[in-house]
């Protein structure tokens, strides 16, 4: 397609809150749309959403993907969907040539996990195999810390990251909503997403536990996959990324607390300098709190601090919107960065 067209974008996923934050964020976007297609589950075919000027029917995509005329002529697709189905739909979808970027890393094994605040290359792979992968919002957060200090050479990493309800999608923001509510008015509380409840409480992060028989005993699923993902982005080992993941009962938002190593000694204002002049980073005394960043694009970094051990490690506290900056801002900037390498 040549670049004065614009593309075919479709949102599988349109009306979840990754898709709808989606559609918030394309208009802001480089990217330049010629037609918006809009997907999702049968429950929400024939809603009808407004962008920008124009107003979109949801179609529902049914079982007959590979074959289905309402995929004509679509460039690009965003996938904001559950694992299981992302890992159903994605395949056949590239199948037909389309360009599938994947959000939340469901496809990693298909496709190259790509942030580009970090680096691009990879897009080359993903071009011919016609899926890319946008990791889960804390990778992106992990990732994008890393990559604003690799002239530093960071050879590992372990903190504690803070997943909110919204990590678990508009469910899990209704949910915590409603124990907030039935708590005060002394009521029974809903506890579907978070069965042992999450209102005025900390829970384990996602994942079934590892046995004891297995290497990474006591770690769970959801952290070791982390490990993965941030190492696969940033050229790490896994071994040497270790992170923690809790949900805390806010809304929206994600919360890291950080120790990174690093080979290359540095002092605390080249430190400063260069997480200061990292793309999509900003750097901020006191670092605003979750609520504080819903809608921003940007991720917050402050709180550095030596290590108090001497050995030349450093501390810091991260802050960013789970939707904005860990899941459509990277999709959308790889997708731009696709558009802009004539990948498309």
């Amino acid at each position: 397609m040549s670049e004065g067209e614009g593309l075919n974008i479709a949102i599988i996923g349109a009306t979840g809150a990754v898709g709808g934050d989606l559609l918030a964020t394309l208009p802001k976007s480089a990217l330049p749309l010629r037609e918006l297609r809009l997907f999702a589950s049968p429950a929400s075919v024939g809603r009808v959403v407004e962008h920008g000027d124009r107003v979109h029917r949801v179609q529902a995509l049914g079982e007959d993907i590979g074959s289905t005329t309402m995929l004509e002529g679509v460039d690009l697709a965003f996938l904001a969907l559950p694992s299981e189905a992302a890992r159903f739909v994605g395949p056949i979808l590239a199948e037909r040539g389309i360009m599938v970027v994947d959000i939340g890393g469901s496809l990693a094994d298909r496709g190259p996990l790509v942030v580009p605040a970090v680096g691009a290359d990879s897009l080359q792979e993903a071009a011919r195999e016609r899926i890319v992968c946008s990791p889960s919002a804390p990778g992106v957060l992990l990732a994008t810390v890393l990559g604003a200090l690799r002239e530093f050479a960071p050879v590992g990493a372990q903190g504690t990251v803070l997943l909110s309800a919204g990590a678990a999608g508009r469910a899990g923001v209704d949910e915590l909503s409603g124990q907030v509510v039935a708590m005060f008015n002394q009521k029974e509380p809903p506890r579907r997403v978070f069965p042992n409840g999450l209102a005025f409480d900390l829970l384990p992060g996602p994942g079934a536990v590892r046995p004891p028989d297995d290497p990474l005993a006591g770690w769970t699923d959801a952290e070791v996959r982390l490990a993965s993902e941030v190492a696969a982005v940033v050229d790490l080992p896994a071994p040497r990324l270790a992170f923690s993941l809790m949900t805390a009962p806010f809304f929206s938002g994600l919360v890291a607390s950080l120790q990174i190593e690093l080979e290359h000694e540095a002092n605390m204002d080249e430190l400063r300098a260069a997480l200061g002049s990292a793309r999509g980073l900003n750097l901020a005394d006191p670092v605003p709190g979750p609520r504080r960043v819903v809608g921003r694009s940007a991720l917050f970094v402050g709180r550095l601090r030596n290590d108090p051990s001497g050995s030349g490690g450093l501390h810091l506290l991260a802050v960013g919107d789970n939707l904005r900056f860990g899941a459509s801002n990277n999709a959308i900037a790889i997708a731009t960065a696709l558009w802009e390498g004539g990948l498309l």
